[in-house]
């Protein structure tokens, strides 16, 4: 089953219902990434028309400009528990 294909009608949502289909979702989803030249540690990684930058720290060669790519990794586990496990995912 394609989520995209889901009611996107309050009400009709599959986060509106109390359990998930039975034969659960099947998709693929991928981005591409690429280190920016020049610019230490520094990564633009891209999904769609979404651009997300990723840096390391000073003492290994980045700038820290911005978040390294395991905060991003860390805030979508927390942000895709499901609520019965929110505040266990570490």
């Amino acid at each position: 089953m394609d989520p995209r294909k889901d009611s996107m009608v309050a009400g009709e949502r599959t986060i509106d219902k109390p359990e998930l289909p039975a034969q659960g979702y099947v998709f693929t989803m991928s981005a591409d990434t690429e280190t920016v030249e020049g610019e230490g540690q520094l990564k633009l990684g891209r999904h769609r028309h979404f651009e997300v930058f990723c840096d390391e720290p000073e003492r290994i060669g980045g700038q820290d400009a911005h978040p390294q790519l395991l905060c991003y990794i860390a805030w979508g586990w927390v942000s895709d528990c499901s609520p019965s496990l929110r505040g266990t995912c570490t």
